[in-house]
């Protein structure tokens, strides 16, 4: 009994043995060829149906893991009512019975070996809706695949692709960039990279390669109402607004940094070309980066954008619109280097006249000076800085209306109101340096901007009162203790030039070192306004009160 127990049980051991082992075989006869074909098959978001009348695209893909090569025959029938495209490369077309099938051998290489293909096929726009199976057969092997057709709604077959908008700029995320109008592209300063690289201590590094990042991207919005999916080739170029004939300055950038055609000209040098996908969606935004150099616009202006899609040989879609760029030039850097210099070289001039200034200053009139300093400083910086931010969340970039008052109205009524009191060179500079001291103390004021607004203004207000002899005639005019209207309008004019040439260097300065860049009517506008006409105010009302100052204090 107990030997007959152990014999069934090595004889059922053997049993399974030998069971799994025809399985196993079976198994990967079986599993050395596998296809797959999806249908509709599409490169964007999964649809379940499509429409009648509609282009489908099917991916076939085989895969073989025999250790022999492999001849694999496929042929791939079309049920009543779809039909092949007028040519493909390497399917052959046939018909039989009511239906169209298309027919192609391939050789598979042994160990591991994968093909693939794309191929389309016509929904005949007469189709009822239903499912249809395309019936696939590799050598023995078939597989039917489903093909839901319904009609949507909405849908309109046959139409054309439509290129509706391009949308520029945009950031890498697809927003619009709100610190520039649309349709405008500013193009970067590199004409510094290499001086700022050595600084920063990176070497004389490859420009070219450098200048391989896009400057901003654009958007095509595209309608495809057949859902047509395709590759298409985008070339975008810019053309002369005048002559509508193409121009340089977009760029594509080279395929790898290995190759000699590598950087910023290694692939089109006078156009931007990119290969797009047609997902089929009904709408699709397509984001292409944008590649420009500063060295191949001949100047900043009017363009125009084109933009061409093409389709194998034909042109599909041409469109153009309307675009200005902006060219950074050295306008900025000139005026401030300029001031800079000037100034500097108006202190080192100051500084050996200081002793002779203050030997004709009285001590009244000293703290007289640091009086009116710190008035000015109460009544313009200190509502300027804390209401500044206010003003600017309620009117926008047109708060300067506002805060213009302070800077403009105050201050200069200040100024000329302590010129009538103390008519002498240097006055107007050493109440600055008391403005400009508390308002370091204070707020923080120490910056570039700040040492250079401040110094703009001292600067040109003493210049034009000496060179037209204004001091003097205050002066005189002190015996008669009279102010004319003429003496009104030339103060007025002076304090305004003056504040308007201080203000047009202090935007420049913004410009250079902190890249705000501001439209050429807004720079207008602020010159205007809190340049010349609130200063002018200003003046006016301070040559008054100065005479009545000088009447009530005496000399």
């Amino acid at each position: 009994m107990e030997a007959s127990r152990w014999n069934k049980k090595w004889l059922n051991a053997v049993f399974f043995c030998v069971l799994f082992m025809c399985t196993a075989t079976v198994t990967q006869a079986s599993s050395e060829i596998t296809f797959t074909c999806q249908a509709p098959y599409y490169l964007g978001k999964a649809r379940d149906t499509v429409a009648p009348g509609e282009r489908i695209q099917a991916l076939f893909s085989i895969e073989s893991r025999s250790t022999q090569d492999k001849a694999a025959d496929i042929r791939i029938s079309l049920p009543p009512g779809f039909l092949p495209e007028e040519e493909y490369e390497n399917w052959q077309v046939g018909w039989q019975g009511e239906q169209y099938y298309l027919y192609r051998q391939i050789k598979l290489a042994g160990g591991y070996s994968q093909w693939f293909d794309l191929i389309a096929v016509q929904a005949a726009a007469s189709l009822k809706e239903g499912t249809y199976n395309l019936t696939v057969t590799v050598d023995d092997t078939v597989l039917q695949v489903p093909v839901n057709i319904a009609v949507e709604e909405g849908a309109v077959t046959d139409a054309p692709v439509e290129l509706e908008d391009i949308v520029l700029p945009l950031d890498r995320e697809g927003k619009m960039d709100d610190r520039l109008n649309r349709n405008t592209l500013v193009l970067r300063d590199r004409s510094w990279d290499y001086y700022k690289n050595l600084l920063r201590g990176k070497g004389a590094s490859n420009q070219e390669v450098e200048a391989i990042h896009p400057l901003t991207h654009l958007g095509l919005d595209i309608k495809n109402t057949a859902r047509q999916q395709r590759l298409v080739l985008a070339t975008i170029q810019l053309l002369d607004a005048n002559t509508q004939q193409p121009v340089t300055g977009l760029f594509t950038p080279g395929t790898t940094s290995e190759d000699h055609e590598a950087g910023s000209m290694g692939g089109h040098e006078d156009r931007l070309v990119a290969l797009i996908a047609l997902n089929g969606d009904m709408r699709q935004r397509i984001q292409l980066p944008v590649y420009a150099d500063e060295q191949l616009v001949s100047g900043g202006g009017r363009y125009l954008l084109q933009v061409e899609l093409k389709d194998k040989e034909t042109p599909l879609l041409v469109k153009t619109i309307p675009i200005t760029i902006i060219k950074k030039d050295m306008k900025a850097a000139a005026v401030v280097g300029i001031a800079v210099v000037i100034l500097a070289a108006a202190s080192i001039f100051a500084l050996r006249r200081l002793r002779q200034v203050l030997k004709i200053m009285k001590t009244r009139w000293l703290v007289t000076i640091a009086l009116f300093g710190a008035a000015a400083f109460a009544v313009v910086n200190v509502p300027a800085t804390l209401l500044n931010d206010f003003f600017h969340i309620l009117l926008g970039p047109f708060g300067f209306m506002v805060t213009g008052l302070f800077h403009g109205v105050f201050l200069y009524m200040m100024i000329v109101a302590l010129v009538m009191l103390i008519p002498y060179p240097g006055v107007v500079a050493l109440m600055t340096i008391i403005r400009m001291l508390l308002g370091m103390l204070a707020f923080g004021q120490l910056s570039p901007i700040g040492l250079l607004s401040y110094g703009t203004h001292a600067f040109m207000l003493e210049v034009l009162l000496i060179g037209s002899g204004m001091y003097g005639r205050i002066q005189a005019g002190h015996a008669v203790q009279h102010v004319s209207f003429r003496q009104i309008i030339q103060l007025a004019l002076i304090c305004g030039i003056a504040d308007s040439a201080a203000t047009y260097i202090n935007l420049q300065g913004m410009a250079f070192l902190y890249r705000m860049y501001y439209a050429d009517w807004y720079i207008a506008l602020i010159l205007l306004m809190n340049g010349f006409v609130y200063t002018a105010i200003g003046a006016a009302c301070g040559t008054l009160l100065g005479s009545r100052l000088s009447k009530v204090g005496g000399d």
